[in-house]
């Protein structure tokens, strides 16, 4: 069976409308990871996460540490990113990953046949493993999952 797979930032965090935000990063600060709101309305994500489950989807997390962090803030980066998705989303994910950045995303992925949701058009262009679904209209992708999961 298929998974799809999940940025964060610019996808269902709210990273860039965090105020400061890369100023932040710059000065090693999990605080934007911390402080992003949801881009999605979160029960109405983890219903549709739930039904994709339901159908055989793996659903998990691929997600970049911050440009130029050091090896201990990106550390940091990660435990951020899980705390915050475990937050807004609990324990719905299978997979959780959040690696370098600039890593191609189809070479973390666990399952080959597999559907990215992104809001970067260049890691969308980059993806090797299946389909693609554009996250930079919110209403657009989640109507994009919901037909999945129906």
């Amino acid at each position: 069976m298929p998974a799809i797979y999940f940025d964060m930032d610019g996808t269902i965090a709210n990273l860039y409308g965090v105020a400061n935000w890369l100023n932040a990063l710059r000065m090693e600060s999990v605080m934007p990871y911390v402080a992003a709101e949801p881009l999605v309305n979160p029960s109405d994500f983890v219903a549709i996460v739930e039904q994709l489950k339901d159908k055989g989807y793996t659903v998990g997390i691929i997600s970049w540490s911050s440009m130029n962090g050091s090896k201990e803030y990106n550390k940091r980066v990660r435990a951020a990113k899980l705390a915050w998705v475990k937050n807004y989303f609990g324990n719905i994910f299978d997979e959780f990953h959040v690696v370098k950045y600039g890593t191609p995303k189809h070479t973390v992925a666990k399952i080959k046949d597999s559907i990215l949701v992104d809001d970067d058009s260049n890691v969308r262009k980059m993806w090797r493993n299946g389909e693609v679904i554009d996250a930079t209209n919110t209403c657009g992708m989640m109507e994009s999952l919901e037909k999945l999961a129906a």
